[in-house]
């Protein structure tokens, strides 16, 4: 723990790193703190603990048993060419010859080398902080406790199902990806290292890289570069708290004195706005190349020898499978124009053709008009920059669009062409990202229509809309949220409510529109529901990709019919949300004019459009034609959740909180050593952890700290043990007289004792022989705990909590017969109305047993909705009947799981399913019937899909 001069001030120290906003918990930890055994207030009285944060943070301790500087980041200036923009003559080559004649006359000096081989004005950019790749790689492979549990040897994995006659491909992880299996061959099979003999592996490399916003005021950014590693599982790998997320680089951004720089090289003239654009991608790459330095081409090629963390040591080669980023990022890494004449980075489809999503020429075009690698264009890349920097052509000169214009290149050499000879492709690397491309693209062009649509229908419409989404009830911890109020205005949404707006909008929007155009968007919502789910799956088959291939052309077929028919039967305008951001922004244009304009021109300049302005769906945007990649990349390189930008979105929050703690003044520096002191600290942590101390928050890499199961994951139910909470059977009927449904409590719940006892018991049999509960009393408890296996194969959990709405449950119900009247699927539909227990003695028994049950509400299908309807299943509350039929127990353990349901709110509420005196009835009685939300979440989705390889 050095320079910490005892346990104390370590474990204070270590209190402060944890949280940067101190909460109630942390008063608790602080209290615990304080009491420890090992804890001696005094022993801090004297610590300066701003110089060991200094020291921690900088590395530079002589008696350190570490001599890691700063964790490994540097900070490195990097300089870029800027051009002269200053075409050469005959007139001016003649003079510089001259002029070089004249000093060699005069100061014969030998030719030296220039000190940065770039061409063009000097300009340096200073601050950008960065870590050399195959250090951090070293450090994690051979240090980190996470390293433990790394994948070194892919796999492929395969399923059958009973009756199949051959295995199927399933898709998940990287580590089973064919991307990585095909790579380890090729490496396993290429000629090794002379005289190594040393086990070979990959570490996969997976990039995440994203400006995002810190500062609460004004417009202070940082854009960090954040490396994962494939080895490790992405259900690890995905949780903020495992700490897997390297920082490994903060891009800086083009200096705004870059202005004055070229003023003073241009003779007073600013710079264009496409030449800042050109500075910007050669920042970009030139950043770049410093973390793609000579030290990782090599170890690329010839690998690095390891002693990992499973005590083997390996010949360890970097690669690297995945870069994450937003559609401009991935324009800039490729070196490709944003929105260029092909805007695509894997193919060469033009704009006017993006919307042909799904169709058989837009599948054609993929294949054959794919883009060649970045060491095939860049031919056409250097002679653009000859033209620029040696004959002196501004860089959107038509002498450089000629050359560059029909792929959509720029002229900025690709720092990842470094890697190109080795068999790299960085466009290879550009996977998809379902948050900014559906989520944020195409479903929230589709859902802010919608409203323009419903807008013309009146406000009523809109606000009735907004209304049922309130009444949505949640799921699970934070599956499915309570909505905001105002739904229609997406105010401060972000990609998770926009998510479950397409989950759940489809009983909230039906009957809002006239019939002839309600059955269209309904197919819509449903196909495009049905292809975000199947996009979105955690784990893939071979027949679930077959069937987001189908999706894909479906949704697109639907988009444009959409598109093309209905919206055209409505003159739709800007929303009002629409209409008061472009207000915003025109008052905002207006005044930026009025600073450089003459008075006479503020007026004209400053006067903005009146009124809504038309606005219809536009179709031909590029993340519409990212959608048919989605399945080609899963074949690849396993399911998106493994690279999807949500988890550096995730991992932005630890910057935003890093940034809290500086003081603003060179924020980047001071992120950088917190960074520093954090990884320093749970590195402590983990050695003091090692050697049998307790630290808060360490868990070993055998105990599963993710897992949210409140009870043993072998177990399928959990009800509590406590007696305080009970009901007398026998004033039951007493306090429920003239209730006809409370009054067929007590005869349901024997019958259902007595037909789970008389196996284990044959004398139940017999009816004459009560059934004897202890003290005729049942115990009520708040909620129950189910655990289920999931269809990725892993151990979840719902919580039924009947008092706070989360009471829908599948009950298993095994298919007697395959006959038509017969339900669909093995299980039907109830609701929790009561969690119980009971202590039930059987004859001839001297102890009682326990007994857990739940009292049931049953529904029962309508016959409507489905997958060739493209329409959620329907079902409505069994009547009232004498025979009690509509209420029952079951024996919990019949539980599959919880289930959404969301009220049919066009057809509103009715009282004929129950009597009129009743407790059940609901107030304004029951809705007249429910929509089962299959999309509530994935592993439902799957249940009804049929191809789950974790469900039986």
């Amino acid at each position: 723990i050095f320079p910490f001069p005892n346990l104390s001030s370590w474990r204070f120290s270590w209190h402060y790193t944890n949280g940067y906003k101190k909460t109630q918990a942390d008063r608790d930890a602080m209290k615990t703190l304080i009491g420890r055994p090992d804890f001696v207030p005094s022993d801090i009285q004297s610590t300066d603990f701003r110089k060991l944060d200094a020291l921690v943070a900088s590395g530079v301790c002589d008696e350190a048993p570490w001599s890691n500087v700063r964790e490994g980041w540097r900070t490195s200036s990097v300089t870029i060419g800027i051009p002269t923009g200053k075409r050469a003559t005959q007139a001016s080559r003649r003079d510089a010859a001259a002029m070089a004649r004249r000093i060699n006359r005069h100061e014969p000096v030998a030719d030296t080398p220039p000190v940065h081989a770039i061409r063009g004005h000097h300009f340096t950019v200073p601050g950008f902080h960065h870590k050399s790749l195959c250090a951090e790689i070293v450090k994690t492979f051979s240090t980190d406790p996470a390293a433990s549990d790394f994948v070194y040897d892919p796999y492929l994995v395969e399923h059958q199902t009973p009756g199949s006659p051959s295995p199927e491909g399933v898709y998940g992880e990287l580590y089973n990806s064919p991307a990585w299996v095909q790579e380890d061959l090729r490496l396993q099979n290429s000629v090794p290292e002379p005289g190594c003999n040393l086990p070979r592996a990959i570490a996969a490399l997976m990039f995440w890289s994203d400006a995002t916003v810190v500062s609460q005021f004004g417009n202070q950014k940082v854009w960090p570069a954040y490396m994962y590693f494939g080895n490790q599982s992405k259900y690890a790998r995905a949780r903020p708290t495992a700490h897997a997320a390297h920082h490994v680089a903060y891009f800086t951004t083009l200096p705004d004195h870059i202005q004055d720089f070229v003023r003073a090289q241009n003779g007073g003239k600013s710079a264009s706005a496409p030449l800042v654009t050109h500075c910007r991608r050669e920042l970009f790459h030139g950043q770049w190349e410093c973390m793609l330095d000579d030290e990782f081409v090599h170890a690329y090629e010839h690998g690095i020898v390891i002693d990992c963390m499973d005590g083997v040591r390996r010949r360890i080669y970097p690669r690297i499978f995945t870069y994450s980023a937003d559609y401009p990022e991935k324009m800039l890494i490729a070196t490709l124009r944003d929105k260029g004449r092909c805007p695509c980075p894997h193919c060469l489809v033009e704009f006017s053709t993006v919307d042909n999503l799904g169709t058989s020429t837009d599948q054609e075009n993929r294949r054959v008009r794919a883009r060649e690698g970045i060491s095939e264009q860049s031919a056409r890349v250097q002679s653009a920059r000859e033209v620029i920097y040696n004959d002196g052509y501004v860089v959107n000169s038509e002498r450089v669009e000629e050359l560059l214009r029909e792929y959509s290149l720029v002229p900025t050499k690709n720092a990842f062409s470094r890697l190109a000879p080795l068999g790299f492709n960085i466009q290879d690397t550009l996977v998809v990202d379902q948050l900014h491309e559906f989520e944020l693209g195409v479903w929230k062009a589709v859902f802010t229509h919608l409203v323009r649509i419903l807008e013309t229908q009146g406000p009523d419409v809109v606000n009735e809309l907004n209304k049922r989404f309130r009444e949505v009830p949640s799921f699970a911890w934070t599956t499915i949220r309570k909505f905001a109020d105002n739904v229609c205005e997406m105010k401060r949404m972000a990609a998770r409510d926009f998510e479950d707006t397409l989950q759940c909008i489809m009983p909230c929007f039906e009957g809002l529109l006239p019939e002839a155009h309600n059955d269209a968007v309904m197919t819509l919502l449903f196909v495009s529901a049905y292809w975000h789910a199947l996009a979105k799956m955690r784990m893939h088959t071979d027949t679930s990709l077959a069937l987001l291939d189908d999706s894909t052309s479906l949704l697109g077929h639907h988009l444009r019919y959409f598109a093309t028919v209905t919206c055209t039967q409505f003159e739709t305008r800007e929303t009002q949300g629409e209409y008061d951001a472009r207000k915003r922004a025109e008052a905002r244009r207006a005044s930026a004019q009025v600073a450089s304009t003459s008075s006479s021109a503020r007026t004209v300049a400053g006067e903005p459009a009146v009124g809504r302005r038309p606005r219809g769906l536009n179709l031909k945007i590029i993340k519409l034609h990212f959608l048919g990649y989605y399945a080609q990349c899963v074949r690849k390189m396993g399911t998106t959740d493994s690279y999807t930008t949500q988890t550096g979105e995730h991992e932005h929050r630890r910057v935003k909180a890093r940034w809290e703690r500086t003081n603003g003044v060179q924020g980047g520096s001071q992120v950088v050593n917190i960074d520093a002191r954090e990884s320093r600290m749970h590195s402590m942590a983990y050695e003091l952890s090692d050697l049998g101390l307790e630290v808060p928050g360490i868990t070993r890499q055998c105990e599963n700290d993710s897992s949210p199961l409140l009870i043993p994951p072998e177990q399928h139910h959990h009800i509590g043990v406590t007696d305080k909470n009970y009901v007398d059977l026998r004033l039951w009927q007493t306090e429920h007289c003239g209730d006809v449904v409370a009054e067929s409590f007590v005869p349901l719940l024997k019958e259902h004792l007595r037909s789970r006892l008389q196996d284990t018991f044959p004398a139940l049999a017999d009816t004459d022989i009560p059934v004897a509960v202890n003290h005729e009393r049942i115990y009520r408890h708040a909620t129950a705990q189910i655990n289920y296996t999931s269809y990725d194969v892993q151990r979840e959990q719902d919580i039924i909590h009947p008092s706070m709405g989360k009471a829908d449950v599948l009950v298993y119900t095994p298919l007697e017969d395959t006959s038509s009247t017969s339900p669909p699927y093995p299980w039907c539909y109830a609701r929790v109305l009561g969690i119980y227990h009971c202590n039930v003695l059987p004859p001839g028994e001297l102890v009682p047993i326990r007994v857990e049950f739940v009292y049931v509400r049953w529904f029962e299908p309508d016959g409507t909705g489905g997958s060739l309807t493209r329409r959620l299943e329907r079902i409505r509350f069994v009547p009232w009947t004498d025979s009690g039929d509509a209420f029952g127990f079951i024996d919990p353990s019949h539980i599959i799981r919880a289930c959404h349901l969301i009220p049919a709110f066009a057809h509103r509420r009715t009282a004929e399913y129950l009597p009129l005196r009743t407790q059940y009835q609901e107030d304004g009685g029951d809705w007249k019937y429910y929509y089962v939300n299959r999309f509530v979440d994935r592993d439902m989705f799957v249940r009804y899909l049929g191809s789950g390889v974790g469900h039986l």
